[in-house]
């Protein structure tokens, strides 16, 4: 079998890409497009090792293991141990689904399985075959997360405390994937509030853009936030809040998913 080092290396790259687009819609949390090309350059240049040989550490267990958790941190960052070993998780899960789709194709068309070197084995699927499978698991999948989580969110309210100036309101809130609102110099996450129940002073503005037009909404920065489902709660200082008009009975903001993984 004739292996082509371009080919190997563009094939893994939009794989690894596709998987980390993935991860990131599981994980709620909108990657940078830089970091993610990064990340994907490592995971194209990693597949270049089966064409090495006295590299066997990098292909052991551990090895892999190594380079994926570095894969995920070019991509994520690190910010807490916990969100840091969910983004790895979630990069497997992605990577198992990714093969469980390979897999189908190999039993529907009857492809073969090669072992071709340092004991690895690989499927022999044209690179055409490998990048629509890796394209149809990621519709798919987004597919599916998107109806999951538009389920459970329909159903998910937050309670929300504020802390400014030794200042607290306290509000209902609701996760909306919909909301990826950020603060553009400390790209943190930002809640939408409604601003008749607020009594801050903006500092800030914060641009968005919608179907409906764009502008930009007043916000401040609070001293914390406290976070809690009745079940968890936690508090974070990385965040701000936009002050708009909030129509809804049930609650009275809007809080960008990503905050929930801080």
């Amino acid at each position: 079998m004739v292996v082509y080092v371009d080919v190997l290396f563009v094939v893994n790259f939009f794989i690894t890409y596709l998987l980390l687009l993935f991860t990131s819609l599981l994980l709620k949390r909108s990657g940078k497009t830089v970091r993610l090309l990064f990340a994907s350059a490592a995971g194209g240049l990693y597949s270049l090792v089966i064409l090495a040989d006295d590299l066997g550490f990098l292909l052991s267990a551990v090895g892999k293991l190594l380079v994926s958790f570095l894969i995920v941190l070019v991509a994520f960052g690190f910010k807490r141990l916990t969100v840091y070993l969910k983004s790895v998780l979630l990069f497997y899960f992605s990577n198992l689904l990714f093969l469980g789709v390979v897999m189908a194709v190999q039993l529907l068309f009857g492809t073969s399985v090669t072992a071709i070197n340092n004991s690895t084995v690989y499927f022999d699927i044209s690179a055409k075959v490998l990048l629509v499978s890796a394209f149809l698991a990621y519709i798919i999948s987004v597919a599916a997360i998107k109806i999951y989580n538009h389920t459970i969110e329909r159903k998910q309210i937050y309670s929300l405390t504020i802390d400014k100036n030794g200042t607290t309101t306290h509000l209902y809130a609701f996760s909306d994937s919909g909301n990826k609102l950020k603060e553009p110099f400390s790209d943190y996450p930002v809640i939408v509030a409604d601003k008749n129940k607020l009594s801050f002073d903006a500092e800030r503005v914060v641009p968005y853009n919608t179907v409906g037009g764009e502008g930009v909404l007043q916000a401040f920065k609070p001293d914390k936030v406290v976070i809690s489902n009745g079940r968890n709660s936690f508090e974070t200082d990385r965040v701000y809040i936009a002050m708009s008009t909030v129509d809804s009975k049930e609650f009275s903001a809007v809080i960008n998913p990503e905050i929930l993984n801080i």
